[in-house]
């Protein structure tokens, strides 16, 4: 075999150190941005202001970073066009993913639909990289980089979305039977998530008999004004 001439050598050099420092960029953005929606997901669990905004921002601009990384992928369609075509399927598949998790998460009109049309999509690329992995092929070290960072860890990603989308709706589920049955609805009943206000109308009510105990009526002299506060107490507890 003819070995390449220096000029050559030194050009696939330069164009493979320029594309393993975009990779490298591009890996940490979506690193950040990875980070940016778990805050989001936090702040969703807290109930804090902006939580729609925060995990909205984060998840569009991972869509928008996997619809890039689909494009991204075919730099390996010389050296290994099976990664290729597998990197830029299961990145059309996440990039769906995070805009239908957007749509699960915030309950717009049309959830269903995303869902319907992302699964088969997400469950066939699963399967493309199940069977990638079982073909046990030899990979240069930039491939299984590419592999892990970019194509297998947003899989956990969503699967772990996915899996704190279901814990969130327990709790929400299980919050709300309990309110429901210290209300008095039924089964059937209207569902509300009225958690985080009972404890601030239980507070309201303890205070507003306790002033109303304080403030003396015309009639009555300065020995009766505790026994209101008491008998407001003991009503309380």
């Amino acid at each position: 075999m003819k070995p390449l001439a220096p000029e050559k050598v030194s050009l696939k050099a330069a164009i493979n150190l320029k594309l393993a420092l975009f990779l490298h960029a591009f890996r940490s953005a979506l690193l950040l941005t990875g980070m940016l929606a778990l805050v989001g997901l936090l702040m969703k669990f807290t109930h804090l202001a902006g939580e729609q905004v925060v995990f909205g921002l984060a998840m569009s601009l991972l869509a928008l970073l996997f619809l890039l990384q689909t494009g991204l992928s075919f730099v390996f369609v010389f050296s290994h066009p099976k990664m290729a075509f597998l990197g830029a399927f299961s990145s059309l598949a996440v990039a769906l993913s995070c805009m239908t998790l957007v749509f699960v998460y915030e309950n717009w009109w049309g959830t269903h639909l995303m869902v319907i049309l992302t699964s088969p999509l997400l469950l066939i690329s699963s399967g493309f990289l199940l069977n990638y992995f079982l073909s046990g092929e030899h990979r240069h070290t930039t491939h299984r980089k590419f592999l892990y960072i970019n194509i297998l860890s947003p899989y956990l990603f969503i699967a772990l979305l996915w899996l704190a989308f279901l814990i969130r709706h327990e709790v929400r589920e299980r919050r709300t039977q309990r309110v429901a049955g210290q209300t008095g609805l039924g089964e059937n009943g209207t569902h509300f998530y009225l958690s985080e206000y009972c404890e601030k109308a239980q507070t309201f009510n303890l205070a507003g008999s306790f002033f109303s105990g304080i403030r003396r009526r015309p009639d009555s002299g300065p020995k009766q004004t505790a026994k209101p506060i008491y008998d407001a107490i003991a009503t309380t507890a």
